[in-house]
């Protein structure tokens, strides 16, 4: 092994002796254990273009099956700082996945690590460091390598929700009146980790008043995709712009990626839309852009409470990620159970949120009115028939108590915790699952969404455009629909 590990280093150290990309210098390669590089950040106003930064790299002789150890070093002759990042601590080790066992792969080498460690502090946008960086100084005792951070990369997380495609969806085979969307709203908080936006609807509407939703809604036309009813609906209901020119310069929201079909209880096909919020560089006009801070929500009190945000990693997880809400917020993050929907066994996840004044907007007014807005007429050029009645309530008998769908006390908004629930976090735990590569540390459902059902209930005649006098999905009637032959896709 150890010979494999000097031949490659030695083949490493020819290459980057003739030539290395901008930014990036060869300091000393003396032997074949330990090397420093230096490395500028040349596009990035955070820091100065002229500035180097020292990495040292420590290889064992299991190099490259193993990773390398790579820290930044502080020196005072030549002065070398550690530069500052949400994902470097002050000490100079770099929480970076690349370089933990994870992560790692031998087709890495001292190159591609600089230029990955470059990229990382060129696309940084805040002036700062991790959480809990005096204490970890303090009190950490192991190797860069033996520690078990809790961050992903976000880049490689936007990176395979844009990789990820569906089956072909039945959302499109359903009937305008059965067609819906939300959307799952990214952004990079100021530690760079990636956040999600929630709603708690208003306690004046007739569909889970109260409880925790992503924003969306029903589709207007049959020419509207998935993603345009999101947005639109987005726009409704949060006040997220439908065009980037209308959002603060330089923000812009890019459409990620689309899962299967849900079915929701009110007999509806809901299509989630992933999309990320992406935050500018820093700039003269705005030097600390602050996605929670500038898209400041104008809520609709008609339909939404609140807006609030909950870290996306966090739904993999049967605890809070970050220690000070474990220790400071009353209550459990995770509790889960098992129960029949769709005559299968079906996962109840239910999630605690820890909500502060940075992370919730409450609706300046009254949320406890009714809605006084007549339904939305369809158009009729699409072939949907305009209707008066609101959306109509779930006709499927719940698996659970009625009591369990009610907020846990009568003022929701005030709690710690805001609870996330049923069909909600199950779209968020199978979004949070595609995009960190990582099965839930709890148990859960193994398909995404419903397309199966979804095609089997159009194939016997369910789903229709116009729900009729009585309709209820009974057990017959998924009994029925689970053994139906369809041709349509599953997933």
């Amino acid at each position: 092994m150890a010979g494999m590990s000097s031949k490659r280093l030695q083949k490493e150290l020819a290459k980057i002796q003739g030539t290395l990309p901008p930014g990036i210098s060869l300091v000393s390669a003396s032997d074949l254990k330990t090397w420093e590089m230096d490395i500028r950040v040349l596009d990035n106003p955070l820091y100065h273009p002229e500035e180097n930064y020292r990495l040292r790299f420590s290889f064992s002789t299991s190099y490259p099956i193993e990773a390398p150890e790579v820290v930044f070093v502080q020196l005072a002759s030549p002065h070398r700082r550690i530069p500052m990042h949400p994902h470097i601590y002050s000490n100079g080790i770099i929480c970076l996945d690349l370089l933990d066992s994870q992560g790692w792969s031998p087709v890495h080498n001292v190159e591609s690590i600089c230029i990955s460690i470059q990229s990382m502090l060129a696309s940084n946008t805040k002036d700062e460091r991790p959480p809990g960086d005096a204490e970890f100084v303090r009190s950490n005792r192991s190797r860069p390598r033996d520690i078990s951070f809790l961050y992903h990369d976000p880049h490689k997380a936007l990176a395979h929700l844009r990789g990820f495609t569906s089956q072909p969806t039945n959302w499109y085979k359903c009937p305008l009146t059965r067609r819906a969307a939300v959307l799952i709203l990214l952004y990079a908080d100021r530690g760079g980790d990636l956040k999600v936006v929630l709603t708690i609807r208003s306690a004046g509407l007739k569909n889970y008043a109260g409880q925790a939703a992503l924003p969306g809604g029903k589709s207007d036309t049959l020419q509207e995709t998935p993603f345009m009813t999101a947005r639109r609906e987005a726009f409704e209901e949060i006040g997220l712009p439908m065009s980037d020119q209308n959002l603060p310069p330089g923000y812009t929201v890019e459409h990620l990626t689309e899962l299967p079909s849900n079915l929701a209880m009110t007999e509806l096909g809901v299509r989630p839309c992933v999309a990320y919020l992406k935050t500018p560089p820093p700039s003269d006009r705005n030097k600390n852009p602050d996605a929670a801070r500038d898209i400041l929500p104008k809520l609709d009190a008609r339909e939404v409470a609140a807006v609030f945000t909950a870290p996306f990693q966090n739904f993999l997880r049967e605890k809070d990620i970050d220690p000070e809400a474990r220790e400071n917020v009353p209550g459990e993050w995770y509790r889960g159970s098992w129960h029949s929907w769709h005559e299968t066994a079906w996962r109840m996840h239910q999630f605690f949120v820890p909500v502060t004044r940075s992370t919730v907007f409450l609706a300046k007014r009254p949320t406890s009115y009714t809605d006084p807005r007549p339904p939305k007429a369809r158009n009729t050029t699409t072939g949907a028939k305009s209707s008066g009645s609101s959306s109509p309530q779930s006709s499927l008998q719940p698996p659970l108590p009625k009591a369990f769908y009610k907020p846990d006390s009568q003022d929701p908004l005030q709690q710690p915790r805001y609870r996330v629930f049923g069909m909600t976090a199950r779209i968020l735990v199978d979004a949070a699952t595609v995009a960190y590569g990582d099965e839930p540390e709890f148990e859960h459902n193994s398909h995404f969404g419903d397309e199966d059902m979804i095609a089997k209930l159009l194939a016997i005649g369910r789903l229709s455009e116009e729900r009729k006098e009585g309709e209820v999905l009974t057990r017959e009637v998924m009994q029925k629909a689970k053994v139906a032959r369809t041709g349509g896709p599953k997933i």
